[in-house]
């Protein structure tokens, strides 16, 4: 089969199937339409399973067992919006107030196309295909939710795939596939700083404990963690990204709260900066004599890529679109998918699809008038699903 021709036939029914999903997007993991429109699209290529309400209410996993000997193959997609209001003069704009502003309607769509043509190719298809379509990637929780309700189970999955489209990596030529073995995308650490003080009168400083000024102290200790203690080789970066505390100018507050992040590809880094930050929040304030809390919230592994799973791709693609197709990535990117929770249990890789629009058009993720060219959708879908056929 030519998989590149078929699915470039199929180029309209998978941009058909983003629009649908475009005009109504829904985010986390209520989303009853966007699981209706995949269970729909499923029910047509007389699969072996189809599992609707997994992960925490909607997420899909389907199962699709070739004719062939072979091992299990997991390709996942993620299916959920931002609450982000469109900002676009598409006519399949977002009909309500979230949006598609990440190109997962764009993986749903590619991944449905992959299954389409997979179904037609049974008789040579090695061993089993397991089709995630997972919710939550956005505010995470849905990787793990899909692990739990059995996507990699009955029968146990052996790798996992999958794709991220639009303009995250420069230098991809649009449809293009790239790929990159070991760090792909970064781990991020997410953490609550509580600061106690004394409060009292502005006029009488020497009478308080100010957990304001202790802030002052964090934020510039805490850049030092990144510029003084890490490796520069093991890159890493941290953010205070808000600050909150006081409530008039001539009043010097009884505590303040910090949210903060960290981001690093290796996991010794981040396990240095977990015990790090809390010992540097910690003895601040008690220099300053307070005292503080570090509550992390948000931990999220990095997406290291298995290396013969990562060049078996290169070369599938390379074989069945053409060497230009599939481009090396110099660097990882420092934006975390929870993608990374399904590479805890078994091997895989994520791999990007470029779908950037050209100059004055090209708007980053998250942007409300983020975009992107359906007309490269057909080779993310061909890339899936030769990767299937030819692994």
């Amino acid at each position: 089969m030519d998989i590149a021709k078929r699915a470039k036939e199929l180029s309209e029914y998978i941009i058909s199937i983003r629009r649908e999903l475009h005009s109504c997007p829904e985010i986390d993991h209520d989303l009853p339409v966007t699981e209706s429109v995949i269970a729909r699209e499923l029910s047509k290529l007389g699969l072996d399973d189809v599992k609707s309400g997994q992960g925490s209410g909607h997420g899909i996993y389907a199962t699709l067992n070739g004719k062939r000997d072979g091992d299990v193959l997991a390709i996942r997609s993620d299916m959920d919006a931002l609450p982000v209001k469109e900002n676009t003069d598409l006519p399949f704009a977002s009909q309500n107030n979230f949006m598609h502003a990440c190109g997962h309607d764009a993986h749903v769509a590619m991944l449905l196309g992959a299954a389409r043509i997979l179904s037609e190719q049974r008789e040579e298809l090695p061993g089993t295909v397991r089709f995630i379509f997972q919710p939550a990637e956005e505010t995470i929780g849905g990787a793990t939710s899909m692990i739990k309700s059995g996507a990699l189970e009955n029968p146990e999955v052996n790798e996992i795939i999958a794709i991220h489209t639009g303009n995250l990596w420069s230098g991809v030529a649009p449809g293009a596939i790239g790929f990159r073995a070991g760090a792909m995308m970064a781990a991020t650490n997410a953490f609550k700083i509580t600061l106690h003080g004394h409060g009292g009168h502005g006029a009488t400083p020497h009478l308080t404990v100010d957990p304001i000024v202790m802030a002052a102290e964090v934020i510039s200790e805490l850049q030092t963690l990144i510029s003084r203690e890490i490796n520069p080789f093991d890159p890493a970066v941290l953010t205070v990204g808000r600050i909150e505390g006081g409530t008039a100018h001539n009043i010097i507050a009884e505590s303040c709260e910090m949210r903060a992040m960290f981001r690093a590809f290796s996991p010794k880094v981040a396990e240095l900066l977990k015990e790090r930050v809390v010992a540097t929040v910690k003895g601040i304030a008690k220099t300053m004599r307070g005292s503080a809390d570090v509550d992390f919230f948000l931990d999220i592994p990095a997406v290291m890529n298995d290396k013969n799973i990562a060049l078996k791709m290169r070369n599938v693609v390379s074989e069945s679109l053409g060497s230009e197709y599939a481009q090396e990535l110099e660097l990882p990117s420092s934006v975390s998918e929870d993608f990374a929770f399904y590479l805890q249990k078994i091997p895989g890789a994520l791999f990007f699809h470029s779908a950037a629009l050209s100059e004055g058009h090209n708007y980053p993720h998250h942007n409300p008038k983020f975009d992107i060219d359906e007309s490269t959708l057909w080779s993310g879908a061909a890339s899936l699903a030769a990767y299937a056929l030819r692994r």
